[in-house]
């Protein structure tokens, strides 16, 4: 219920809100989400204030000035800087973060003291990732910071003097010294990071909804008629009164039959339409009829959900639309984490060249934004929120990937989608002498050291604008975030077809933005509401106000997302319930306690355990001295386990002892091998826990081990589990007292999920237990039937 105040305008409840999956009414939509994001906008400002406060070091190494980014005013820099090992509360700059960096080191200089501090700096790809002749290997592990110095700075007598300050700390004589870079520790400088308060991301999302909602008085500035019926129709699924249904067979006639030899589609993607089962045939065959252009897909573990995307894309892309503008049909990929983004393209960069598809495929995290303050916020209408494209400015990625590419990196990973920055310097390096030779000339005048003046500098930016704009308006197939979709890049790249994967980890409001802002012919959703959710920071509590958050009543609202939403009023368009990825029966135990029993192997008989998990079934048996096993999960309870807090986490010395020694024994095992490769190639093992620190402690000692134990072995928390999988899992649950927050039903089927052949859960009686009303236990609702199923199967071993 919305409470009022005696003048009837609505006032914050005091108490926690529970969802609503169905709003028939707009405003109460709009209240909510608004309201409910406006709070978790505050609160990410105050967590941010709190992270700068508290200033932790970091260990970085200033290489050498950057080629030809020398201005008037700054000289670039390329830092390396170690990442630091995951921590609670410990956050570390991605390729969109904006920041500024401090040195603690201080310079004695005759005309006074100087600090290098309030440096602007940004993330950049490490340009001696892929080098092979590197002296020191930890340097590619390190992140790349651009750092922008500079080159005017103030005397004790007040005179503004030019000093190449950072030249004191210089670790390389270039850039291009890969040869002799080390991570000397006694080069070593420390650094802190102060970051950016405003937040593009809650920006963008009230900025979709005001777009939606607020009242346009010109027709220009009105969204689109389709993205107004898909808003109407996610608000009150089954309450639409106009629905329009797109046919996208017909838009796309090699949809009907893409094995017919008329359309002339691969035998790559010909094959992998044929060895769709039968749910994946009746999702294909929903296209036929979309209501609205909205069309939603549901998918268990291992459904393989991406992969549908992918062959569904591709087949599209194959051949020219007759209603087509372009020979290959647009296609916008969204995903709302950084690195699923990164594996979507190059996945389907793979695809594509398997199939002999020439198309050009761009992954992208960030888009060139000009932030001014956060009271656009308060302002209506897309013109008050969106740049207009004079302010959009490619220039500085541009520079960047342009030095770094001619003076370190040996050349881009042709098995690697390009990101934007990278497919428009390759296309200037094509095109340079036809097509761009005042550009060209200007770069020349920067890399020979000369500054350039005002005109010269509106020059780059206009041509550079223009590179960027060609390479979009000639791309195909791009994969980013939804945010980074919001805004300038809806002028610039028109897609026919939005799919959101992944789109119950997208909150409500990141939804609304492909929503807003474009209109295809379809937006298709897929993922899976029994895995994920929203992440929302606030935590519902009351005493987050002592920290200086506000409590957020709409907390719960804001962790349900559209498909969620959908699902609840049962107004999904298909499900996807056959799990390719669990050999050994690993599939029973989550159908059982999450999908209604309703998902099923994509295996039976014999080809339920392949020879490498028969090998791992005697490996669980010989593990818990038993005759047999009748799947390839156990429950294994050490008596020695005890858990130990440390730094707001937790983690347990027995759990992580015997847990490497397993790992290691199976590692040293010749027949332990992969299902999901070649021939007897090695298996993989994934180490996941609940807890950062246990993650941090795992991943400290398998960096310790031979290179290509390493390659083989992934440390994650269950929470970043998401996407992954292995051939093994030990999930170390890593709890002796109580269950913590593992008796989630998202959290653990993610957990339980995530393995191909066999899993070990490390796991302590208590967690089946929690107390309620003091004293009184009674038992968890999931990690209870994750323990009685073990020992019904008896495969729970006490050791």
């Amino acid at each position: 219920m919305t409470a009022h105040s005696d003048s009837g305008v609505k006032v914050l409840p005091r108490e926690p809100v529970a969802p609503l999956f169905a709003f028939p009414e707009q405003d109460e939509f709009v209240w909510r989400h608004e309201q409910g994001t406006l709070i978790e906008l505050h609160n990410e400002q105050e967590a941010i204030k709190r992270m700068n406060e508290k200033r932790s070091p970091l260990k970085a190494w200033p290489i050498a000035p950057i080629p030809g980014l020398t201005t008037s005013f700054t000289k670039s820099w390329l830092f390396l800087v170690k990442i630091p090992s995951a921590e609670p509360n410990v956050a570390f700059p991605t390729l969109t973060d904006r920041f500024t960096i401090d040195m603690e080191s201080k310079i004695d200089r005759p005309e006074g003291t100087f600090s290098l501090v309030h440096m602007p700096a940004a993330r950049v790809q490490n340009p001696y990732e892929g080098l092979e002749n590197v002296v020191d290997s930890s340097i590619k592990k390190c992140a790349a910071f651009k750092v922008d110095v500079p080159r005017s700075w103030q005397s004790d007598d007040g005179v503004n003097i030019e000093l190449d300050l950072m030249s004191n700390f210089q670790t390389a004589s270039s850039i291009s010294d890969a040869g002799n870079l080390t991570a000397d520790y006694q080069k070593c400088q420390i650094i802190t990071i102060k970051w950016d308060t405003c937040s593009l991301t809650f920006e963008a999302e009230l900025a979709a909804l005001r777009h939606l909602t607020d009242e346009h008085r010109l027709e220009e500035l009105k969204p689109h008629k389709m993205s107004m019926k898909a808003f109407q129709m996610i608000r009150d699924f089954n309450n639409v009164p106009f629905i329009h249904s797109r046919d996208l067979f017909e838009e796309f006639p090699q949809l009907k039959n893409p094995a017919h030899f008329s359309h002339r589609i691969p035998r790559v993607l010909v094959d992998k339409f044929k060895a769709m089962n039968a749910d994946h045939r009746a999702a294909f065959e929903g296209l036929k009829d979309i209501p609205n252009n909205l069309y939603f897909v549901n998918g268990c573990p291992g459904a393989g959900k991406t992969e549908w995307n992918m062959v569904l894309s591709a087949i599209i892309q194959s051949k020219k639309s007759p209603k087509g503008r372009r020979p290959h049909t647009p296609i916008l990929f969204l995903v709302d984490i950084n690195k699923t983004v990164d594996d979507a393209a190059n996945r389907y960069h793979s695809l594509c060249k398997a199939a002999g598809l020439k198309l050009r495929i761009i992954r992208m995290h960030g888009w060139p934004y000009e932030m001014r303050n956060s009271n656009k916020l308060n302002k209506g209408g897309p013109k008050g929120q969106q740049e207009t494209e004079s302010e959009l400015d490619f220039t500085k990625k541009f520079l960047t990937i342009a030095s770094l590419s001619r003076h370190t990196t040996p050349g881009r990973n042709p098995n690697v989608a390009p990101t934007l920055d990278e497919a428009s310097w390759e296309y200037f390096d094509r095109h340079q002498d036809g097509c761009f030779p005042g550009l060209k000339k200007l770069l020349a005048k920067m890399e020979s050291g000369e500054v350039l003046g005002t005109e010269d500098w509106k020059c780059i930016r206009r041509q550079v604008s223009f590179l960027y704009r060609t390479v979009l308006s000639q791309t195909d197939f791009i994969a980013t975030t939804p945010v980074a979709s919001y805004g300038g890049f809806s002028r610039l790249f028109e897609p026919d077809v939005i799919f959101m994967d992944e789109a119950p980890h997208a909150r409500e409001l990141t939804t609304l933005i492909p929503i807003a802002y474009y209109s295809p012919l379809a937006w298709i959703f897929t993922g899976d509401v029994k895995q994920t959710r929203p992440f929302v920071k606030s935590t519902g509590k009351r005493d987050m106000e002592s920290d200086g958050m506000k409590f957020n009543p709409f907390a719960e609202q804001l962790r349900v997302s559209t498909m969620a939403r959908a699902a609840a009023v049962n107004a999904l368009n298909s499900k996807l319930l056959v799990n390719k990825r669990a050999y050994g029966n690993l599939h029973r135990l989550p159908s059982k306690m999450f999908y209604g029993a309703e998902m099923t192997s994509g295996h039976d008989g014999a080809s339920m355990y392949p020879p490498s998990a028969q090998h791992l079934k005697e490996y669980l048996k010989k593990l818990g001295g038993v005759p047999d096993v009748d799947e390839n999960r156990v429950v294994v309870r050490l008596k020695e386990s005890q858990e130990m807090m440390h730094r707001d986490s937790f983690w347990n010395p027995a759990h992580h002892e015997w847990l490497l020694q397993q790992v290691q024994d199976l590692l040293r095992d010749e027949a332990f091998h992969t299902v999901s490769g070649p021939a007897g190639a090695e298996g993989s093992i994934m180490i996941a826990t609940p807890y950062s620190t246990a993650a941090r402690q795992y991943n400290a000692d398998v960096r310790k081990w031979p290179k290509e134990w390493q390659d083989r072995v992934e440390v994650l928390t269950v929470d970043k589990a998401q996407g992954n999988q292995a051939d093994v899992v030990f999930l170390d649950m890593v709890r002796t007292i109580k269950a913590g927050f593992m008796d989630d039903a998202q959290r653990l089927n993610v957990a339980i999920t995530r393995a191909r052949q066999a899993e070990v859960i490390i796991m302590h009686h208590r967690m089946t237990m929690r107390y309620v009303r003091g004293d009184t236990r009674v038992k968890t609702q999931y990690l209870t039937q994750v323990w009685d199923d073990a020992v019904e199967g008896r495969r729970m071993f006490s050791l």
